[in-house]
């Protein structure tokens, strides 16, 4: 059960429907994390806007924000958000196979296993990357505006996990049985 209140969209009013109608634009619909986020409005509306301007002229595909935000998710220990990247990432073109493989900052492909390792790197030493890594990712291809981005995305998903541990809200999307956060994430402490 929540330990938030979760809004029911229809019921929606003020600031909370106009962010609802902006998460039903950009996402296709409310999920029940941004329900429950709609008691802040204001967070919402943010984390939208971020969301809005991350994927406006961005140099990351949609596919490599997805795996971003899947290794991201798995990080946090977030098995509601490892759920919602498996689906949204395979609308984005990754496969499944691809977006298990990130769950431990893995890839087939060296650019992508560059770009995994740099969002690894990020998380885990709160952004202090070692100079080997961040050459590694700029060696793949990947120019610091596309690095930001990364960092963007990193910030964006965190944000939204931190809210779905507290609040806890009803998964809406299939489990991801392969996800394991111990083995998974990062460790706390």
């Amino acid at each position: 059960m929540p330990n938030m209140l979760q809004i029911d969209p229809k019921k929606a009013s003020g600031a909370t429907k106009e962010a609802f109608d902006e998460a039903a634009r950009q996402f296709g619909g409310v999920i029940n994390l941004f329900r429950v986020a709609g008691n802040a409005p204001n967070l919402l509306k943010g984390f939208l806007a971020l969301n809005g301007h991350l994927n406006d002229g961005a140099e990351l595909t949609g596919r490599q924000i997805e795996l971003v935000a899947m290794l991201v998710s798995a990080l946090n220990h977030c098995d509601y958000c490892v759920n919602v990247h498996m689906k949204v990432g395979m609308a984005q073109g990754a496969t499944q196979n691809e977006l298990l493989k990130a769950l431990s900052a893995e890839a087939d492909d060296a650019e992508t296993r560059a770009l995994l390792e740099y969002t690894d790197a990020v998380v885990r030493n709160r952004g202090q990357v070692p100079a080997p890594v961040l050459e590694m990712a700029r060696a793949a291809g990947f120019s610091d505006k596309a690095l930001l981005e990364t960092i963007g995305v990193i910030g964006q998903y965190t944000l939204i996990q931190y809210v779905r541990h507290v609040a806890d809200p009803d998964h809406d999307f299939p489990l991801v049985n392969e996800f394991d956060a111990v083995k998974h994430g990062a460790a706390f402490g």
